[in-house]
Order: structure tokens, then C-alpha cells, then sequence
């Protein structure tokens, strides 16, 4: 197993798991870009905004604009790139994306929302998409709209997790007059505006999953049901993360059982469709 397979099996176990279904270089391929995006997340992330953070980040646009495979982060891509042209503008973009998220970052309005998450996980689609075999044009749009989906099972499941570091990705049109930060002190008017400003979200998910998933006639068979798999896995986090009118104080995760049964089913609606 390769570096970059043990960090998605670590990480990204929904995907790892959507993975088993693909052809074993789009899989080693598929785990490279999952690897590089989750760095360049986890410096967005854990570093405090600053110079270090942002010399760190611009470094690895740097590299990738200079084609330089010697770096730490951006090598491995740099050398995936020359296979696969097509991931070197929406890999710079994410990268960008996410240098520019942090506390300050303000979600006013739905579009904010669906902006934010094309920049953060929509790249990631897009980048995702020449590595699944899309070649037609017409379902890059369509690989950006899977990605915006699970950017919003994101951000409703790590409310919580978010808003102890200092960021809230909720719309604020949607939280009304609600001081977000309540939620952290068990205030029940701001937990009840949480919850339908989390439903919201999920709606926006739902429906950025239905225009995405019509994407998958442009992927070959095997990715097309692992991209199937990875989405309903993803999508049935978003079915746990509210609980008796609550947000669960639990980071919402979906067992391995209900990820089998739900390629079961997804096998066995593509057996339907086939017949």
C-alpha cells in the first residue's frame, strides 16, 4: 500500500473505502490528490493565519506554478500534472481557496455558501474528474456540484468543531439574529437556529448531489459506481448529524455496515439500469 492509500485509510475513510472499486493506477492516482488536498486543508487549518501559514501556502502555489517536483507538498503533484494537464488550474484555485479561509472568512448568503464550497471541495472534483477518465467538458460543472454537496455535509456535520475554532460557515442570513457562539453554552434559542440553519445546508447538499451524480454517464463503469458509493456514503453522514431537534455533540460518522449496504444497494440499482 502506498503512502498516500494509508493516509486516505486514515483519513478519508468513506473515500478509501468508495475506492476498492476502482482500477488499481486511478485508485494510486485518486489517493495522490486526496493526500495533497488534505495537507494543503490541515495547514489551512491548524495553523494560526499569519505569515508562516501563508509563506507556507503560497510555497506550494509557487512550486506548482514552477513546476517544481523537489517540493515536500506540490512534487507529487507536480508530477501527476504531466499526465493529467487538466489539474493544474483547479489545483492552484483550491490551494488559494484555501488560503484565504480562516475566522475572518464571512458567510453572508446561500451564495456565499455554494462560493465558499466550490473553492474548498468543487476544485476537488474538478481535479478529481480527468483521473476518473471524464473527458467531456459538459460534466466538469457536474463534478463541481458533487464537490460543493459534500463540502455541506462538511460544514453541517463540524458546526461544533468549527465554531470552537473561531469559524462558522452557516450563513448568517440563515442564523437570524443568533449569536452562533451560543451553541457552545447549550442556549436553546441559538441551538434551535443552528438546527434550521443546518437544515438549510443540507438541502443545498441534497441538491448539489442530485445535479452531480447525473454527472457519472461521463466515467467510465468502474468509477462511475465508486464515485456512486463515495456520494451516498458521504450523504447518509448529513442523516446523522441532527438528533430529537439537536446537533449531535458526536462527530457524525457512518459505520462500515451501513457503507456495505449502501454499495449493495447502489449495485444493485446499476444491475436495474443495466437490465
Amino acid at each position: 500500500m502506498t503512502r498516500e492509500l494509508r493516509h486516505m485509510s486514515r483519513a478519508g475513510k468513506t473515500f478509501y473505502f468508495a475506492s476498492f472499486w476502482l482500477e488499481r493506477g486511478v485508485r494510486r492516482n485518486v489517493a495522490l490528490v486526496y493526500s495533497f488536498c488534505r495537507c494543503v486543508d490541515d495547514i489551512a487549518d491548524e495553523q494560526q493565519p499569519g505569515p508562516e501559514r501563508t509563506a507556507e501556502l503560497d510555497g506550494i502555489v509557487s512550486a506548482l506554478e514552477q513546476h517544481d517536483s523537489s517540493h515536500p507538498v506540490a512534487g507529487p503533484m507536480v508530477s501527476l500534472i504531466d499526465d493529467f494537464p487538466a489539474l493544474y488550474h483547479p489545483t492552484i484555485d483550491l490551494v488559494r481557496s484555501c488560503a484565504a479561509d480562516g475566522p475572518t472568512i464571512r458567510i453572508e448568503t446561500e451564495r456565499d455558501l455554494i462560493d465558499y464550497s466550490h473553492g474548498v471541495a468543487g476544485n476537488v472534483g474538478l481535479m478529481m474528474y480527468p483521473l476518473l477518465s471524464g473527458e467531456d467538458p459538459r460534466g466538469l460543472p457536474l463534478a463541481d456540484q458533487l464537490g460543493i454537496a459534500m463540502q455541506c455535509t462538511n460544514i453541517a456535520r463540524d458546526v461544533l468543531a468549527d465554531l470552537r475554532q473561531g469559524r462558522v460557515y452557516l450563513p448568517r442570513t440563515w442564523l437570524g439574529m443568533e449569536d452562533v457562539r451560543g451553541l457552545l453554552t447549550g442556549d436553546p434559542r441559538t441551538e434551535a437556529a443552528a438546527v434550521r440553519a443546518v437544515g438549510q445546508v443540507l438541502r443545498v447538499g441534497r441538491e448539489h448531489y442530485r445535479r452531480g451524480l447525473e454527472g457519472l454517464c461521463y466515467l467510465n463503469p468502474r468509477a462511475r459506481f465508486a464515485i456512486r458509493v463515495a456520494a451516498d456514503c458521504y450523504a447518509a453522514i448529513g442523516e446523522r448529524v441532527i438528533r430529537d431537534g439537536k446537533l449531535v455533540r458526536e462527530r457524525a460518522v457512518v459505520p462500515l455496515r451501513t457503507k456495505v449496504l449502501l454499495a449493495v444497494r447502489a449495485l444493485q440499482g446499476w444491475r436495474h439500469v443495466e437490465a
